[in-house]
């Protein structure tokens, strides 16, 4: 009988490993940021969901927000200017528009800012 009921102990003792291993895992993967972000994820987003949905981390946000440029600039026809400039100055106006209203549709801002930036490298046209 003591066999018996040692072996039970081992036995759930590696389900409860396996259990605890296997919930690591999905948090691990639910704190990861996607990197294939289609429309449908991102328009909706505040820009303080999208910190969350990112992982809070600058990799993962900046995914997010270069998909919904990627969707303003194809809806307003605009070609983005292919300078750090130009990303930084669109990143600092997202970043201040975002720290100041969080729970303001991350969208709008990323479209407001990439419109600027395009105007500003026409020459303000």
């Amino acid at each position: 009988m003591t066999k018996q009921v040692s072996r039970a102990v081992i036995i759930a003792a590696w389900v409860v490993c396996f259990a605890l291993l296997a919930i690591g895992v999905a948090a691990q993967q639910r704190n990861r940021p996607a990197t294939g972000w289609t429309s449908a994820d991102v328009l909706p987003m505040t820009c303080a969901q999208a910190w969350l949905e990112s992982g809070k981390g600058y990799a993962g946000m900046l995914a997010i927000v270069k998909t919904e440029a990627r969707i303003a600039l194809a809806n307003r026809d605009l070609t983005f200017p292919n300078t750090r400039e130009a990303g930084l100055d669109a990143g600092r106006g997202i970043a201040e528009d975002c720290k100041a209203d969080p729970d303001a549709l991350l969208f709008a801002i990323v479209d407001k800012h990439v419109r600027r930036v395009v105007e500003a490298s026409n020459g303000g046209s």
